[in-house]
This record gives C-alpha cells, structure tokens and sequence, in this order.
C-alpha cells in the first residue's frame, strides 16, 4: 500500500488548497517511489512531511500554531489534510487491522482505474476543537466522509512511518523499535524464521521456563498465584487465577539489541560523533535495500514509508552519492520522501524516473511545482541540468552544454549558421557582437542572445566586448529558449 496523493488546505505556510501528486514504485524500477523536495529554506518542503505524520497520528502541537497565517488580514478557522493510499490496500487491511474493525476499513476501499483506493481526511476547525482526533474514512459510494466507532486508534497502528528529522540525533535511527529502519530490517531477516528448527527449539524452551509445571522458575510463579487466588477467593469468591506466559513475537527480542562502533574505541553508535552515526545509518539504508529487494514474495508486510530530512547532513559528498543509490534501490518496493539541498541527491541517471518537487516563497505564501525529470541529453543529468531543474538557477555550464547539443544535433558548423538555424525558430538576432582581429576591433554584427553569450564564454580575451556583458536575466531568458527549442 502506498500514498499516491494528499491534498492540504491552509496548514502552515500553504494558503488554499494544495494538490500533490506522488511517486509510487512499480518493484521493478529504481527511483520509482523516491520523492525528492527541492526549494529554498522555509519554503514548506518539511510541511509535507508534517502533514502525512498529522494524517496518521494527528498532532501534540498546538492547532493554532497549524493555521495559515500568511494573509494577517484574512482570518482562517480551520486547515485539513486529505491522503489518498493506493496499492494492495485490502492486503495491508487483512493484514494488519484487528479483526473486529477490518470490515470498517475494507468497506471504505474503492476502485478506481483498476486499482484500489483508499481516501482518509483529518482537520481542525476553531468550533469543533475536538474533530482533530478523529480520522474519517471516505465513502466512495454515498459520496461522504464519516469517522466508524472505534477506528482512530487502529488506524495509527495500521502503517509505519519512519521519520528522520534534520535535527534528529542519528543515534536515534540505531534503535530496534517497530517503525525504525533497525527494526524493519530486523524484521525482514526474521520473516520465516519462525519455521526453522533453530526457532521451534527456542520457542519449546521458552514455554519450558515460563509455563511447563515442572520448572524451578513456574515453581515460584505458582507461589504468587497461589498467593493471589486465596486471597481473591476469600474476598470475592472461588475463581482459579494463574499466568499465563504468551510467546513472544519474534521482533520483540529485538528492543534490547544496540549497535556498538570500533574504530579503536568501542562503544555504543551514539557516543560516536554524527558524521559516523550518519555513515552507519548510510550502511542500515545499504543493507535494507538489499534484503528487501529479494523479499517481493513474502506475505503482505506492513506498510512501511521513509521520510528522510536534509540526508546529506553530516555526510561527505561521495557519501551523499551513495546514499542516493540506495535510496534508489529502496525506492524499488518502498515510498521514500526526502528533503534535500544537496545537487548530489540529484545526480543519478535514474533520476528521470523519481517525482521531483519544486518549492517556492511568495508573498509569505508557499507554492510547489512538479519538475520534469526527462533527461536534456545523452549524457544527463549534469551538474548544469540539475541546478536549472532543480534550483531554477541558470549556469554558464548549462548554457554551454545546450548550444553546444543544439549546435550538434542539427549539424550546425558554424556560429552564423547557429544564429541563422536560431533565426528560423523565430529567435532574433537582437544583439551585437564585435570580433577582434590582432587585437584591432572588426565591424560589429548582429547577432542572437544565444550566440553573443557564447562568444562571451569562449572569448573573455575579447576587451572590446568587455564593456557590454550580458545579464544574469538574459543568460537565464537564453537558456529558457534553447531548453524550450530542444
């Protein structure tokens, strides 16, 4: 199961209503459910992450200090967020829901395009304070949402997300809790385990020690019942009264497990400075993928989504790098969202196959925009790309690479011959460029955008045209043009 779009209204730095589609895998594609979110600081690209942790769990904060305040002269009473799943939902309901409210979830799932859907929605409104706990399901059928009897606590234990915060200590992420990446990847070596001689032998001596009669250990128990059922008998009546020593789940042993670092000096991960905690968070990421890459038969897991902020903290660019790879492999069979500011989270040629998120600032206002992934060149994605795409930024780098690529592409030898090509795009020649010849000034001549930045680039010896450079807007106005061209 799998989040495939969220719609939010006046949560935070986003006024109105927000659509967001994203990527979900496909099992077989690298990147295909990795969503990257680009943009300047405070331009709400962790807001997202906020917004799916408030549709599962609700929140601790203080409404208020959820709403919108963008317009101080509009007062708003109420925000909401909307997340569709997608996927196997009625597989992660049988799965994972308990039994007596399953039929509530299961009710609620619909078809749509050959798949199933599943939609929820969780708001606040200044005159139904309360409202904020429930969770309501979404009826396709009558066309309405209602919260069931008993559901809001179920459906907080019916998915996992796994957070990692840019100012998480990464010591946390060492942990062997249900929803950390220790624990899920605990729990995927495990999955089958439990049918293993190893573990039936294990699983005999446990009920050996805690509920076989004849143990020293039961020996003692049975004091204390005996204890508590005359006592209890005295007092309220003959009952029999006794412990009864469940088996354990198997991820359970693994809450005491803790990863010690030797580099010399051994000791736990957290005394470890945060660049090597991070790199040890970097190999759990390397190794998860790898194992759950070769799980795609197993029983329906739990749902299980990564929400991974600023990765690059603390981590060296070749670091980064591979980070991204594995981030690429998860992304296969797993939804991944990641907050980045780093052009080497955005460096891989799989790139074209992630969502890829711009988010701007306007008027205290945030915005975002879907960018196009598909690769400009052979060659893609280069550093020059990135920026453009991801950054909005226009770099001399790219400008080169795209005059260079068109000049290539349409078997153009010479520097007329771009400007007379860019002519018949409907390009102008709206510039002059001035040669010089032994260092004697030529006869100025027309010239494109396109061509007059390049002659710039390729000849900063040129001192006549050292006087009339061009401007940080018409490098980007001339990149615009020839990316629209190719």
């Amino acid at each position: 199961m799998f989040i495939k779009s969220m719609i939010i209204e006046n949560f935070k730095g986003f006024h109105g209503s927000h659509n967001f589609n994203f990527n979900v895998p496909n099992g077989n594609t690298e990147g295909s459910g990795l969503n990257i979110f680009v943009g300047e600081n405070n331009s709400g690209k962790s807001t997202i992450f906020e917004c799916l942790d408030f549709i599962k769990d609700s929140t601790k904060k203080d409404p208020e200090s959820l709403l919108n305040k963008s317009n101080p002269s509009m007062a708003l009473n109420d925000f909401m967020v909307e997340v569709v799943y997608t996927g196997n939902v009625s597989g992660s309901v049988n799965a994972h829901v308990q039994n007596n409210k399953n039929r509530s979830f299961l009710s609620c799932i619909y078809q749509h395009g050959g798949a199933e859907h599943f939609k929820v929605k969780r708001s606040w409104d200044r005159n139904f304070p309360d409202d904020i706990k429930k969770i309501n399901f979404w009826d396709n059928a009558n066309g309405s949402y209602s919260n069931p009897s008993g559901i809001d606590a179920p459906f907080k234990k019916f998915y996992d997300n796994n957070f990692i915060w840019a100012d998480t200590n990464p010591s946390d992420e060492s942990k062997f809790g249900a929803s950390t990446i220790c624990g899920s990847l605990l729990k995927e070596i495990a999955l089958g385990h439990t049918n293993t001689p190893e573990y039936q032998n294990f699983q005999s001596s446990y009920h050996g020690l805690f509920n076989n009669p004849a143990s020293l250990l039961r020996s003692k128990i049975a004091q204390i019942e005996n204890q508590v059922q005359n006592i209890f008998s005295s007092q309220f009546g003959m009952a029999n009264i006794s412990f009864s020593f469940e088996e354990l789940q198997i991820e359970n042993f693994f809450k005491t497990a803790s990863i010690i670092i030797d580099d010399g000096v051994s000791v736990p991960m957290s005394e470890k400075g945060h660049g090597m905690q991070r790199a040890v968070a970097l190999a759990l990421l390397q190794v998860y993928a790898n194992i759950t890459s070769n799980v795609a038969n197993a029983a329906v897991s739990k749902p299980f989504y990564f929400f991974i902020d600023e990765p690059e903290l603390c981590l060296h660019p070749s670091g980064q790098k591979k980070l991204l790879d594995a981030l690429m492999v998860i992304s296969k069979t797993k939804q991944v969202f990641i907050t980045t500011h780093s052009p080497f989270m955005l460096s891989s040629p799989y790139l074209k196959n992630t969502g890829l998120f711009i988010f701007n600032k306007t008027n205290n206002s945030s915005s975002v925009t879907t960018a196009t992934t598909s690769p400009m060149f052979p060659w893609s994605p280069s550093w020059g790309e990135i920026s453009y795409r991801a950054y909005n930024l226009a770099t001399v780098d790219l400008h080169n690479e795209l005059y260079g690529y068109l000049q290539e592409k349409n078997s153009l030898k010479t520097i007329s011959d771009v400007d007379l090509w860019l002519n018949s795009q409907l390009i102008t020649s709206s510039k002059q460029w001035t040669r010089e010849k032994n260092g004697l000034p030529q006869q100025p001549l027309p010239t494109t955008l396109q061509s007059f930045i390049r002659n710039h680039i390729h000849h900063p010896e040129n001192v006549t045209m050292q006087a009339n450079r061009y401007t940080y807007g018409e490098l980007k106005q001339s990149i615009d043009q020839m990316v629209q061209l190719i």
